[in-house]
């Protein structure tokens, strides 16, 4: 066997080969350039992952093409390349909207940069492999990146103690995801996730091995997914981040755990929804969505309630991943990801240095920002599910499907979905209560408008206009298409 990896294997690479190289090139260009160095590097960076995209449509598209390599160990397909550009997009936009907020706290340290590229790296590792070790190299390197991100105000409490809660919990989390690697290799002598899964068919105790070791790892991934009851470092985390870095989690981060766990739910030997796994994942994210509404109800500060109602949609993702519905439960992701990236660009930008944008301070916004305060309330709406917007066709799909599976769980999760979704309109449309109706100047009203920023205007302008009619051009039944058919065109030729 030849293990050393030829054209095609690198090509497959390409978008990490471009991340990773990058990242270093950024650490150095700070050295070279003294003065106008937090420039040169945001806008290398940008060039970075301009050609990281290119390199991901040219890898899926052209050369090598959809399948495995470095021996089985790198997947390219419909799941990695949709995934693969959305973690790309999500960071272009956090780095597009975090130039005012990093200057306004006083943070312009260069070193920001590499470490958006290096997390994205990670992500894309973590979803592309399809052996163990490999998985949880990407994992490590995109935690790693993000506990610095998370705690890089080095002078406020806030981001220091969410810096210490994402480390502590997030290395319990790895632990039992190498616990249960360890296990999987136990029962079945090997680190591809589609052999060391295989002994799950087994009769008898010849599978115990198996189930303990998908068990921890099911563990670990429901922490970097922020499932309920793994979910208690989300809030902490999301308010003591500088709010790009909140977003960029949200986003980018949430989706690669979300796509792990597809991942390793595409590789079980049995079908997902006919399996003991389903209703695993499935209760546990049924009591995601409950308690990420309920708590966030009673939140005030806009940034901790976009932290608990995460936990929601998390849970109405891993709802679908659990009865099969990958295309759906991508889409509902990507449709995700642009309302919440949207959403914290314009809180970045209604901060102005402060730490809190709450329901009080944003009180008759409208009158002061009038565009700012209808594009918000359009993003709130738009996660609330709200028609025609997009938040409600990502929810459409995802129930359509789950309601042509058969089954008790299926019948379960599908009444959860709806009342979930019902019960959290009450906190969205609050937004709109203060912004529009309220008698009262909230803080951020009373402030003179400050200099407009472009980077904001652009990345939650292209997130409205996708929430408004991307759903329109781009659907959970055309995910696959799209991704294949330039593949099978170039082969019958």
């Amino acid at each position: 066997m030849n293990f050393l990896p030829n054209i095609n294997d690198m090509l497959a690479l390409l978008p990490v080969l471009i991340l990773s190289g990058g990242g270093v090139l950024l650490l150095l260009l700070q050295f070279v350039f003294h003065g106008s160095e937090f420039r040169v590097v945001r806008f290398t960076c940008g060039i970075l992952l301009v050609a990281a995209f290119l390199g991901t449509l040219y890898s899926q598209f052209k050369i090598p093409g959809p399948g495995t390599y470095f021996g089985n160990q790198i997947e390219l397909g419909f799941l990695s390349f949709w995934l693969s550009a959305l973690y790309l997009v999500m960071a272009f936009g956090t780095v597009l909207s975090s130039p005012r907020s990093l200057e306004l706290h006083k943070m312009e340290f260069p070193e920001f940069y590499p470490l958006v590229l290096f997390s994205t790296a990670g992500m894309f590792l973590m979803t592309s492999s399809r052996d163990m070790v490999t998985i949880f190299v990407g994992l490590e390197l995109m935690s790693i990146s993000l506990y610095v991100l998370v705690g890089m105000a080095k002078s406020d409490e806030f981001s220091l103690e969410a810096s210490l809660k994402y480390f502590l919990l997030g290395s319990f989390s790895s632990g039992f995801f190498l616990m249960g690697m360890a296990f999987l290799f136990g029962g079945s002598g090997s680190t591809d996730l589609s052999e060391a899964l295989k002994p799950l068919v087994n009769p008898g105790f010849d599978a115990n091995f198996t189930k303990i070791g998908l068990l921890l790892l099911l563990t670990g991934i429901a922490f970097k997914i922020a499932l309920f009851p793994y979910h208690s470092w989300t809030p902490d985390a999301y308010e003591g981040a500088l709010t790009p870095v909140t977003g960029f989690m949200a986003t980018a981060s949430k989706s690669a755990s979300m796509g792990l766990l597809c991942v390793v739910f595409g590789h079980l030997p049995i079908p997902v929804f006919s399996s003991e796994w389903a209703w695993v994942m499935g209760i546990l994210a049924l009591l995601s969505m409950t308690y990420g509404n309920f708590l966030a109800l009673k939140q005030e500060n806009l940034k901790r309630l976009l932290a608990y109602s995460s936990i929601a949609h998390a849970g109405y993702v891993v709802v679908g991943i659990s009865l099969g519905a990958r295309e759906e439960a991508v889409f509902y992701l990507i449709v995700y990801s642009f309302m919440s990236l949207g959403a914290f660009a314009l809180l970045s930008y209604l901060e102005q240095g402060r730490r809190q944008v709450t329901f009080a301070s944003i009180q008759s916004l409208a009158s002061s920002y009038p565009k700012t305060a209808f594009a918000l309330f359009l993003f709130f709406l738009s996660l609330a599910g709200i028609p025609p917007l997009g938040g409600f066709w990502s929810k459409l799909f995802l129930f359509q499907k789950i309601a042509e599976q058969e089954g008790e769980l299926a019948r379960l999760l599908l009444l959860g979905g709806i009342a979930n979704s019902a019960l959290a309109l009450y906190y969205y449309a609050k937004i709109g209560i203060s912004a529009y109706m309220s008698s009262e100047e909230g803080e951020i009203s009373k402030q003179e408008n400050p200099v407009s920023s472009y980077g904001v205007a652009f990345v939650s302008g292209l997130s409205l206009l996708f929430v408004l009619a991307g759903w329109y051009f781009l659907q959970p039944k055309n995910l696959v298409n799209l991704t294949l058919q330039p593949r099978a065109e170039s082969l019958r030729k």
